[in-house]
């Protein structure tokens, strides 16, 4: 299979990394169900897509159609990690077909950063709240 997941529970973070020629859909479906059914896929869960290294088979907006649909929600938010031009023009189209949750970048550290800005964002306010008592 192209694509492999792993789930790191305490920071609330799914990472899949797809390589060659990205996964077939009915891959994409199997891999999905069984991240379910281990628990890996929750509401409050992030994702990270690291298609930096697929070098063929970019979808087209039918099939990234399928693919988000497929994958369905959650998580929360889904960030796209690209190296090419044309990955980069693939990943706007996931942009495009779910904006409130997928972003691409060609930064790890940055779709790092923009996948956890809530968490960081409500453990501030927490902080000034308490800071307030």
């Amino acid at each position: 299979m192209s694509v492999d997941a792993r789930c790191e529970r305490e920071r609330k973070l799914l990472l899949v990394t797809v390589t060659d020629a990205g996964p077939t859909l009915p891959e994409i479906v199997a891999l999905r169900s069984q991240l379910i059914l281990d628990g890996c896929v929750q509401p409050d869960v992030v994702e990270l897509v690291d298609a930096r290294t697929v070098s063929r088979a970019i979808p087209n907006l039918s099939q990234m159609k399928a693919i988000l649909r497929a994958i369905d929600k959650p998580p929360l938010k889904r960030a796209l990690l690209v190296s090419t031009d044309v990955q980069y023009a693939a990943g706007r189209l996931a942009e495009l077909l779910d904006p409130a949750a997928v972003r691409v970048f060609r930064d790890e550290s940055v779709a790092l950063a923009w996948l956890f800005e809530h968490r960081n964002n409500s453990s501030r306010t927490r902080q000034a709240a308490f800071a307030k008592l």
